[in-house]
């Protein structure tokens, strides 16, 4: 399981990772490999909850609007033909 690369600035990175850190190249790549995936995954999960907690705004927004005593069927049959095709 090999990793080539062809890069010059890759490696002049890696090697300066390396003597920062005092790792040796493959576990300076690794740690830099498994840190920016934790970033991107919280991010990712942060972005999640984002997205649930607007759902949830516009549902409770939704549910504050005043009924129309139509039911869902009554709707429906409004705005779709017996093909369901719209009118």
């Amino acid at each position: 399981m090999g990793l080539n690369i062809k890069n010059e600035t890759t490696h002049e990175l890696v090697r300066r990772l390396a003597a920062l850190t005092g790792q040796s190249q493959t576990s300076a790549v690794e740690d830099a490999v498994r840190r920016r995936l934790a970033e991107l995954e919280q991010q990712q999960s942060a972005d999640e909850e984002e997205r649930r907690r607007r759902i949830r705004a516009v549902i409770r927004r939704a549910q504050q609007l005043p009924s129309t005593g139509r039911t869902t069927e009554e709707i429906m049959d409004e705005l779709y033909d017996e093909t369901g095709m719209p009118r």
